[in-house]
């Protein structure tokens, strides 16, 4: 079994970093030491980390100065680098500007379940327009987890799957965050060096997340800042404000439930989004297909995925936590499973599950998986903060 740390970190975002950062420490260290293993194979020196994500940082610190002393204080606390906590926060971004080694995939794409470059889209042709100078436009989508939620009288839930680089594996946290100024405390589930982006508020919302690359992506805030912002949100109209705010560099797809029953989807690109009432299911490709134009042909890793959580759905729809907790340690689905295992090929730039998770927004309770669910247990997290 492994083990499954929770951190709790109160008071204005310099704090809580230290607390997190001090905390995690050891897990921020290791996690870090793998990063480098992985720049390094790219030829990527400080100097040129600096270059590529200055533009990413100054974006980041006008629209979400908070996130960034967050991240400020998770450096000081764990003795690290600000700028290299900062690169994994802005990975989806930072890692389509680097080149595949030797010829091959980029992780984002292999861990799509590519097996070749998908073809690039135009964006003229996608959008009518060319992306600002320094867009990745057309680079394909990353693939970053299953989510799904179900709403039934009395019980609403959401559940989802993170997949990341298996050299990260163990390197995963509980963060228990409560900002000042009557900001509501969330509860997430995280890899140590990233600021929380999937989990519970004390508003009574969840939310899972899924990233998406469109024609549009651009220089901006990276997705997991926004992400951060959409977690704490109230309800559906602040959910959309918040997922759809200005200066983003790309999209995700955020799948939200909220006590009583409202669960829905919001997907993103750089500049537009579109709500998805209906959607209870979402991977890594656009459904939406005014969207989808703009973006590469979904990878057949996506459609997997996507269509076996439906199908599992229809088939024997859950009421309660333990039914979806076996819809997340499914692998019936190929060439991706759902419950996703590193590929032993691809050493410590395979893909594969983090964490699952499980949150139950009526009774206020979650389940944490610190790996394949498969494999580790799902343990309980007092939610004290949360009530």
């Amino acid at each position: 079994m492994t083990e499954l740390r929770v951190v709790r970190a109160h008071g204005d975002g310099m704090s809580r970093g230290r607390q997190i950062g001090a905390e995690l420490s050891d897990l921020i260290q290791r996690s870090i030491e793998f990063y480098h293993r992985y720049l390094d194979r790219r030829g990527v020196s400080s100097s040129t980390l600096q270059d590529l994500l200055t533009p990413y940082l100054l974006a980041t610190e006008s629209a979400y100065p908070e996130g960034i002393s967050v991240l400020k204080g998770m450096a000081v606390g764990a003795m690290v680098p600000v700028l290299e906590l900062f690169a994994i926060n802005a990975f989806e971004e930072l890692e389509p500007l680097l080149e595949a080694p030797e010829g091959g995939l980029l992780f984002l794409q292999r861990k799509e379940g590519y097996t070749s470059a998908p073809a690039p889209v135009d964006p003229a042709q996608a959008s009518g327009s060319t992306p600002p100078p320094g867009s990745p436009g057309s680079i394909p989508p990353p693939s970053r987890c299953s989510s799904l939620t179900i709403s039934v009288p009395g019980t609403t839930l959401l559940a989802h799957n993170e997949h990341w680089l298996a050299g990260d594996l163990g390197n995963i946290a509980v963060v228990i965050d409560v900002p000042d100024g009557g900001r509501p405390a969330v509860v997430s589930p995280t890899v140590v060096c990233c600021l929380p982006a999937v989990g519970m508020n004390s508003r009574g919302g969840a939310q899972g997340i899924g990233s998406l690359t469109a024609s549009d992506d651009q220089v901006g805030v990276p997705r997991v800042l926004v992400s951060r912002s959409s977690l704490e949100a109230r309800d559906r109209a602040d959910a959309i404000r918040r997922a759809a705010v200005t200066g983003r560099a790309g999209g995700y797809g955020h799948v939200y439930a909220f006590a009583g029953g409202d669960t829905f989807v919001v997907e993103t690109t750089a500049t537009q989004h579109r709500v998805h009432p209906e959607a209870d299911v979402h991977t890594n490709h656009y459904i939406d297909p005014d969207l989808a134009a703009m973006a590469p042909a979904p990878s057949d890793g996506s459609r997997a995925r996507f269509d076996r959580l439906t199908q599992l759905l229809e088939e024997r729809r859950p009421t309660e936590p333990e039914g979806v907790m076996e819809i997340l340690r499914d692998h019936n689905s190929s060439p991706q499973a759902i419950c996703l295992h590193p590929d032993p090929a691809e050493g410590d730039e395979a893909s594969a599950v983090m964490f699952s998770m499980v949150a139950d927004v009526e009774a206020g309770r979650m389940w944490v998986a610190p790996g394949a669910p498969c494999e580790e247990d799902y343990v309980e997290i007092d939610l004290a903060e949360l009530r």
